[in-house]
């Protein structure tokens, strides 16, 4: 458990780092950090209930896209702001540099281990941020409809009257 915190802390560090990286407006700062270490404790919750490498990736990044795209409307700011920091702890970077290294060495086993895993890891990122994206557009069509039909029956009611 201990560890786990340690994980989720320095995932909100090194968020805090790409976002400032990122050139991040200074009062945005705290919640891209924020988003960081969501990102990295919802991996490992999915990850601690057997998901996988794919399945938890992508929920967290789903989740991610969420937060942001609500960030973004609450903050009148731009979605990326919050996504592209939050989604830093889920990158590949030890499994893309061991199969580097398996390269590098000729140990091929590693290379199609560590390169699929990798792979598995930039697919679930981007399947999560388009599932995100595309259910938060639901919401805000499902939203913009039931509006549409109350203006419509207040109008009828208006009417009456």
């Amino acid at each position: 458990m201990t560890e786990h915190i340690i994980q989720i802390v320095a995932a909100g560090l090194g968020t805090a780092g790409f976002a400032l990286f990122f050139s991040v407006n200074r009062r945005h700062l705290v919640l891209a950090s924020l988003g960081g270490m969501l990102s990295w404790l919802l991996y490992l919750a999915a990850w601690e209930q057997g998901a996988g490498v794919f399945l938890s990736t992508l929920l967290s990044a789903a989740c991610i896209c969420l937060w942001s795209e609500i960030l973004a409307r609450i903050r009148k700011a731009p979605a990326n702001i919050f996504l592209l920091p939050g989604i830093v702890p889920l990158l590949p970077g030890s499994a893309l540099y061991y199969t580097m290294e398996g390269i590098v060495g000729g140990d091929m086993a590693q290379v199609m281990e560590k390169g699929s895993e990798a792979g598995a890891v930039a697919v679930g990122i981007a399947a999560g941020i388009i599932l995100g994206s595309e259910l938060f557009r639901l919401y805000l069509s499902v939203r913009a409809r039931r509006r549409k039909v109350m203006e419509r029956k207040m109008a009828a009611q208006q009417g009456e009257n």
